[in-house]
This record gives C-alpha cells, structure tokens and sequence, in this order.
C-alpha cells in the first residue's frame, strides 16, 4: 500500500497530472450547469437573478467556512495518532481534497495520503483519519437533522436521537473490540487464507481509527460537523426566503440535511443528481414550484459542491507549483 500511494505521490507532482484534475473540476461544472440549463433554463436564469451574484458570493464564502472546521477535526485526528505536518502546508494538502470530492462516499479524497507521505505521516494513519471524518459527518448531519426536527416541532424528531445513539454506541464497541486479542488472531488466519487481499494495512488502519474514535472525542467531532454542515444548511435556509418559498428556516434545514444523507447513501460520486432530485421533491412537497425549487438545488450546490471543488483544484495546483520549484531548487547566475 505504501509503495502505491509513493507513486501516486510522484504522480500528483506532475503537471499533466494536475492539469487533468483541473480539467475534470472545470468539465464537471460546465457539464453541470448545462443540463442544469437545459432542463429549465428560463425559470433557473430567473432565480439567479432574484438572489443576485453578491448573494451567491457571500454564500460561497458563508459556505466554504466549513472546511475551516472540518480541517481543524482532520489536523486534530492525526494528532492523536502522534502525526505533525507545517499548518499551512497541511491546509494546503486537506483543501487539495476537495479536489476530487465528487466520488463515491468522497473516496477520492484519500490521495490527501500521498501528499502527507513525505511529511512522515503513515498511510495507514491518514486512512484512519478519513474514516474518522466520514463518520463524525454522519454523526454531525444527524445531531442537524435532530436539532431542526425539535425547533420545527415534529413528533418523530426522537428519531434522529435514537439513531445518533444507536451508531455511536455501535462504533464504539466495534472500536473496542478491536484491541481484544480473539480480533487480532481473526486478522492473521484471515490473512493468511485470502493472501491477495492487504490485509495487514486493512488491520493497521482500523487500528488507527480505533485509538481515534473514543466517545467523548467522537461526540465533540460530531458536534464540529453540525456547525460546519449546518453553515452550509442556513446559506440553503437564506436561499429559501429569498425566493419567498414561505419555509420555515428549521423546515430548510430538515430538507437539506435528508436530501445530504440521501445522497450520500446512494453512493453516486457527490450524490449528483440524487441530491438535487432529493431537494426539489422535498421543496415541490413543501409547495414550491417545479422551476424555483429546481434553481434552489442547482443554487445550493453550486456554492457547496462546485465552489468547494474549484477551490480543492486550486489549491492543488499552488501545492503542486511551489513543490515542482523547491525540487528545481535556485536559479544559477553567471
């Protein structure tokens, strides 16, 4: 495995590499926004128009605060496993992700770990980390999903609780039961009976996230996504009332976080198009007209999604830029 995410690595520090990455970001959001265009463009030109570019600018903004809070989880889960990294390389690195976000359960944020290598961070711990992240994002948009549920007065909004108790506790015992040494010998017949499988990294990396994901800290990582995924809620909420779709804000809220996890679920890169559909059948339910609750979709994902992307590209390509001219070293003069 190591050897693996070293040739990625190498490969990450090639320009073509990283002009392919910058294509697939820019390809996607133009292929996006034509279909988005096409099945509606008059209504979505309308809606644009109504929240105006400053608007969409801020929200951008509003929006992209979340990764502040979610690197500082991410810094702090490696930290536990005793891994350092410069804090502006490593936000450089973490942002550069976000690259390649539109995968299935965000997997194509993993080559975060071919970046960390030549910082002494071991593959098996930035796995770890991610596995950490992904789950406590699930935690989070259920906690969101609780809370807008009670502020919006449902009777089912127990619900959410039970199944935010139900997948922490779960996790947890698994996570111990990690270290109990029947668990380990599990490990070494499996390995030796499935040879083609990296077994050992599978037990390495589990092992990681299990020193990680302990209750207390798990609930407080859980906490962080809330207040990150429900910024980018309340930018939908403000979406919302703009268009005058006479929603409530813990209604707007709800919407987001189910149309979230249903995408997610689904396991499409992104959730593209599950999400959208998932917020549109919400918000028609709600009584919004087909072609606004399409523009809200389109609105929300653009300055989540989209922007969050674009900005991973980016900053892939500063990493990769001033890695390239640290290796080509100082200019000789004559």
């Amino acid at each position: 495995m190591n050897k693996f995410f070293t040739r990625l690595q190498g490969a990450l520090h090639e320009r073509r590499i990283i002009r392919a990455i910058v294509w697939f970001v820019t390809i996607g959001v133009m292929l996006y926004l034509a279909a988005v265009f096409w099945s509606g463009w008059q209504s979505t030109v309308e809606a644009f128009s109504a929240l105006g570019l400053q608007t969409l600018v801020i929200s951008a903004v509003l929006s992209s605060s979340s990764y502040l809070w979610r690197f500082g989880r991410w810094e702090y889960s490696l930290h536990c496993l005793d891994n350092v990294v410069p804090r502006f390389t490593h936000l450089g690195i973490y942002m550069s992700g976000l690259a390649l976000t539109a995968t299935p359960g965000k997997s194509g944020e993993t080559f975060r770990s071919a970046l960390l290598v030549p910082h002494g961070v071991k593959v098996t711990h930035s796995l770890a980390t991610f596995l950490v992240d992904r789950g406590s994002d699930v935690l989070g948009m259920i906690l969101l999903g609780m809370l807008a549920a009670m502020t919006a007065g449902q009777s089912l909004a127990w619900v959410w609780l039970l199944a935010f108790a139900a997948i922490l506790l779960g996790s947890c015992v698994f996570a111990y039961a990690l270290s109990h040494p029947m668990v380990s010998t599990g490990w070494n017949r499996l390995g030796r009976a499935v040879t083609w499988l990296p077994i050992k990294g599978g037990q390495a990396t589990l092992e990681a996230w299990a020193q990680v994901w302990k209750p207390t800290r798990v609930s407080a990582f859980s906490v962080v996504a809330m207040v990150a995924y429900g910024t980018q809620a309340l930018v939908f909420a403000w979406f919302c009332q703009i268009l005058g779709t006479g929603i409530s804000s813990a209604d707007c809220v709800l919407i987001f976080v189910q149309a979230t996890l249903f995408g997610a679920a689904s396991m499409i890169p992104a959730g593209l198009g599950v999400m959208e559909a998932a917020l549109v059948f919400q918000l028609v339910a709600h009584g919004v007209s087909d072609g606004t609750a399409m523009s809200l979709a389109i609105s929300i994902r653009l300055v989540t999604l989209w922007f969050g992307m674009s900005l991973g590209a980016l900053s892939l390509l500063l990493l990769s830029g001033r890695d390239l001219s640290s290796k080509q070293g100082p200019t000789r003069t004559r």
